[in-house]
């Protein structure tokens, strides 16, 4: 029976990674799973599968099927023992009172979801949240708090290497940016998501980088690079069936043309991005379209064209605003949203805490990879008046680098920066020069050579420590990690 269990738990951790691309027949298997975990008495298999089903469900749009199957789980899980699935399964009751535009049930359940996690320890979930919560604020038009929130998500997911978690919380708080109108910060945060996410297998965020770049372009009136930008998340979206982007580069494109005094191609450019968001029926998308046409055709002078297009618009925004107090008034959690708002401030407040200062390892000058590389660009435009260098750390196992880190952190003053960079790497940036930066490098090279390794049960190679100057160093751990190890020492080597 064991090994019943063991087997068909195995096959439904194996349907995990098939959700995103094959919904509907992962849906179809994971209730056969259901069946066959019933039969074998073996609940934990049951639960799983029926999360499986509930995410399935979100990939569809089925909403009100997805509750029935994470209600259906959670019912499951309290008559066991063990609470291991509850965070993930109060996220996945958020997920979908999000799909159905419930967005204070959505809150709620973000928040329980939060607690829990930030209790049993499960970080993902906790982004997840956070990247929920972040949603919430901005769709209720708070949108400091969603922007603060979505960096805090970026900081998490940057601390604990989820890299597609970064930067989906990146794309997210580009949008926050977008709506404060701080166009220039909101370009700065998509090119750091679009490097988080160069590997990425899932292309659907690389075209959600190209097609949020180009509104900010657009918004910057940097028409050129608007185009480019425009042109390559159109090109993304066709090739890889991505409907929604397709409709909304299309938009983009028409604002190109206007800005370019090309009429006539800004309204057939409207014209496909409108067939285009009718097959996936956008409504809020639609009423964009239908404005952006009013205004292309007064353009033209068309004053019927505008006065048809512009009453399609009002048509469309009025049902909008109807159908949101309509969900609002169904959304039973509404009465209580005061509450779930102090909630969701303070369990923010509290993980903010937890990854600025670690009161246990009193690391006070550890950073995030993110915000070392970003302070040492804004160094190196100092040019030559530069007072900062660069000690940089290297050793293939971590279990050296965690030992390295501390002692490094022995020697970092009050405008130091350390930060782990890569897998191999722990950089220190030192407000220091030379000879200064080469006091602390000797100090730091003998710490190491003279710490008792084997003690750790550490007993290989020790780590290599090299001195940097700041204007040669690289500027991305893309270009660090292309250098020859000996072309990083810059002649001093530990």
């Amino acid at each position: 029976m064991d090994k019943k269990r063991h087997l068909l738990e195995a096959e439904i951790q194996r349907l995990k990674a098939r959700i995103g691309t094959e919904p509907e027949a992962v849906l179809e298997l994971a209730q056969q799973y259901v069946d066959h975990s019933l039969r074998l008495r073996f609940p934990e298999g049951s639960i799983l599968s029926l999360m499986i089903m509930a995410r399935c469900a979100w990939c569809l749009m089925d909403y009100r099927n997805g509750l029935k199957y994470i209600k259906r789980a959670n019912s499951e899980l309290n008559s066991l023992d063990t609470d291991d699935y509850r965070s993930e399964i109060l996220h996945i009751h958020a997920l979908h009172y999000w799909g159905q535009a419930k967005y204070y049930s959505a809150q709620k359940y973000w928040v329980s979801a939060l607690e829990h996690s930030s209790l049993t320890g499960d970080v993902e979930i906790q982004v997840e949240c956070l990247i929920g919560l972040g949603n919430v604020w901005r769709i209720t038009q708070e949108y400091q708090l969603a922007k603060s929130t979505h960096e805090l998500a970026v900081t998490v997911s940057n601390n604990m290497r989820f890299e597609s978690l970064e930067g989906k919380a990146r794309i997210l708080l580009s949008w926050d940016f977008y709506l404060l109108e701080n166009y220039v910060e909101m370009l700065s945060v998509l090119d750091g998501a679009e490097e988080v996410l160069s590997a990425a297998p899932d292309t659907t965020w690389q075209a959600e980088v190209w097609d949020f770049r180009s509104l900010a372009l657009l918004a910057l009136e940097r028409s050129k690079d608007a185009k480019v930008a425009a042109a390559n998340a159109h090109e993304l979206a066709r090739k890889h069936n991505l409907v929604w982007i397709m409709a909304r580069s299309f938009v983009n494109l028409a604002q190109i043309a206007l800005l370019e005094n090309q009429p006539d191609k800004a309204a057939e450019m409207l014209g496909c991005a409108e067939s285009t968001a009718k097959t996936f029926k956008d409504n809020e998308l639609l009423s964009q379209i239908y404005f952006q046409q009013s205004q292309v055709a007064k353009n033209r002078q068309d004053y019927q064209a505008s006065l048809k297009a512009f009453k399609t618009y009002r048509k469309y925004s009025v049902a909008i605003a109807k159908e949101q107090t309509s969900r609002a008034s169904l959304d039973t959690a509404i009465e209580s949203k005061n509450k779930f708002a102090q909630k969701a401030r303070q369990l923010t407040h509290r993980i903010r805490e937890q990854h600025e200062y670690d009161p246990e390892r009193r690391f006070n000058q550890m950073v995030s990879e993110t915000f070392w590389w970003e302070q040492l660009i804004l160094f190196k435009t100092e040019l030559r008046h530069s007072k900062h260098s660069i000690l940089l750390i290297r050793h293939p196992d971590p279990n050296y680098l965690t030992i390295c880190a501390e002692l490094a952190h022995c020697l970092c003053g009050p405008h130091d920066f350390l930060s782990l960079l890569g897998k191999e790497r722990i950089g220190l940036l030192l407000s220091e020069k030379e000879p200064e930066a080469q006091e602390i490098f000797k100090v730091l090279s003998k710490m190491i050579e003279l710490h008792p390794w084997a003690r750790k049960g550490l007993y290989g190679e020790l780590p290599s420590l090299s001195l940097q100057n700041i204007l040669t160093f690289p500027f991305t751990l893309e270009q660090l990690e292309e250098l020859p190890i000996d072309a990083t020492t810059n002649g001093y080597l530990a």
